[in-house]
């Protein structure tokens, strides 16, 4: 499944954003959105168990998978059919805590945080009515951030961090209010959250938001 939205989001913002390279028309404008949601982890217990056992620490740990999400992008039409698009988007803060056994007996708690840099190529298909649909794909850097702490402090426990470049995909729909205001619902997925310091995994965010085009 995953293999074949990558490969349909990919050729739609590939294939129709071809007019790229044709001389830009009328419809070329500068755009910029915000876009709020909710992002889904997909990190459960035992990733943050292996983040822990990498300090030393054996432990069961629970964890939130559900945040709010915040995007902020920049973009430029450069016809009705394809856009490139810069955003940075705060994916989350997720709790999450641990019951470790060893090397001592304690309770481990902190949050998983993770946003993200991206830059991606827009497909653009245009429907009747105002409407469209377009698919999305780029590359993000995204940043996570392991924080944790001991309750009782008879377990050790540092955070950590991590950097990546991971692949990014999406969907969605569109609709102009006029030449300049649009509205748009999509989902995006974050392929590359993490590393085993901090738990790894993906990231889908459910968005909706507001744009304007200069």
């Amino acid at each position: 499944m995953y293999k074949k939205a990558i490969i349909a989001s990919t050729a739609i913002a590939l294939s129709i954003g071809a007019g790229m390279v044709r001389a830009q028309s009328a419809d070329s404008a500068w755009y910029g959105g915000i876009d709020l949601g909710r992002s889904r982890l997909g990190l459960g217990g035992g990733d943050f168990d292996n983040a822990l056992a990498n300090q030393g620490i054996g432990a069961s740990s629970s964890n939130e998978r559900s945040d709010t999400s915040l995007g902020f992008s920049v973009g430029y039409l450069f016809n009705r059919n394809f856009a490139l698009e810069g955003a940075y988007t705060r994916l989350g803060e997720f709790n999450y805590s641990a019951a470790a056994s060893s090397p001592a007996a304690d309770t481990i708690s902190g949050k998983y945080k993770a946003h993200a840099l991206s830059l991606s190529g827009i497909g653009i298909l245009p429907l009747r009515q105002s409407w469209s649909v377009y698919g999305k794909a780029g590359v993000a850097r995204t940043k996570t951030d392991l924080e944790a702490s001991s309750d009782t402090g008879a377990v050790a426990v540092g955070n950590a961090s991590d950097s990546r470049t991971g692949l990014l995909i999406g969907a969605g729909a569109m609709y102009d209010f006029n030449r300049n205001v649009f509205a748009r619902a999509g989902w995006d997925r974050y392929a590359q959250l993490g590393s085993d310091d901090t738990g790894k995994g993906h990231a889908d965010v459910y968005s909706i938001g507001v744009g304007y085009r200069f």
